[in-house]
């Protein structure tokens, strides 16, 4: 019953990245996703967006 829960949770979390990819995708995102060696603004907007949502 536990382990469902996790796997609930884990694919909770997984959306909820992925909305965030799509959300900052707006504010360009999408080009540093490209660029994903180079851990830039994209990620640190997501950061923020998760704050700001929190």
């Amino acid at each position: 019953c536990l382990s469902i829960a996790f796997l609930y949770g884990s694919a909770l979390l997984f959306a909820m990245h992925g909305a965030t990819i799509l959300a900052v995708s707006r504010y360009g995102g999408e080009r540093e996703i490209e660029q994903m060696l180079d851990r830039g603004t994209a990620l640190e907007r997501a950061a923020l967006f998760w704050r700001w949502t929190m």
